[in-house]
């Protein structure tokens, strides 16, 4: 059976397994979360450089509706900012006023007709720059586009050059643990060798009186055997120490 000592030193070697083993889990878990974490900002990023890839590509569909749209607001601004309206002042205040109703007729027909040419034009320059503007602007959102993946880009480059730090800061998550299983294994260690040194050393002192007895036996024998007339008396057999007394 073994000695309390050297139990308490298997205890201690146990507990030393089992606080590696923790530390070990630990660091292996927080590992794990690190590439769990990695893995979720990649998602993200890609997620939103799709998106703004799909944005991209949404520039160009239905060109038709976007350059109609483009040559209405285009043909409104021309037509505001046209200078018809100083041209027919300038004149009407240059004429003398006329009383007569086919002179102003006239004159109001004529300034209709101007004002219809003057759309009419503003709305085939409207026309002929709308798909020029349209994919100025097109292109110019494109551009802020590809800006913006390259940043996402940049983004994800960035956090995978993190994870190997990270991956060597959570290899130290069980640190704690690791270092009071190295003490444990070392009392263990330390423990079980007192008690086996200390059970062998008793041994020895219970093994002692037999070895001393034999010793005393053929001393006592070799005595008896000096003596003169000994050897003549001695019987056959061979008496031992205790049937000798």
């Amino acid at each position: 059976m073994c000695d309390p000592i050297t139990l308490a030193g298997i205890g201690l070697s146990i507990g030393s397994a089992v606080a590696n083993s923790v530390a070990v889990s630990k660091a292996n878990k927080a590992r794990e979360d690190v590439l769990a974490a990695e893995r979720i900002r990649q998602k993200q990023y890609d997620a939103e450089a799709a998106g703004v890839n799909q944005h991209s590509l949404g520039l160009y569909k239905d060109i038709g509706a976007q350059q109609a749209a483009k040559s209405s607001e285009l043909a409104g601004y021309f037509g505001a900012n046209s200078d018809r309206g100083a041209a027919n002042t300038a004149a009407a205040s240059a004429m003398p006023t006329s009383s007569s109703n086919v002179t102003t007729n006239e004159v109001a027909n004529k300034s209709a007709l101007a004002e219809a040419f003057v759309g009419q034009q503003a709305g085939a320059l409207a026309d002929l720059r709308s798909f020029g503007e349209m994919l100025g602007e097109n292109s110019r959102s494109q551009a802020r586009d590809a800006s913006l993946i390259g940043q996402i880009g940049g983004f994800k480059k960035g956090s995978s050059a993190v994870v190997p730090y990270e991956l060597d800061h959570a290899s130290h998550a069980g640190d704690g643990w690791k270092v009071a299983g190295d003490i444990l294994g070392g009392l263990g260690s330390l423990t079980s060798m007192y008690g086996l040194s200390s059970g062998l050393a008793s041994g020895a002192k219970f093994a002692a009186p037999s070895t001393s007895l034999a010793s005393m036996s053929s001393a006592r024998l070799a005595d008896l055997a000096s003596v003169p007339g000994y050897a003549a008396t001695r019987p056959a057999s061979s008496l031992s120490l205790f049937k000798f007394f």
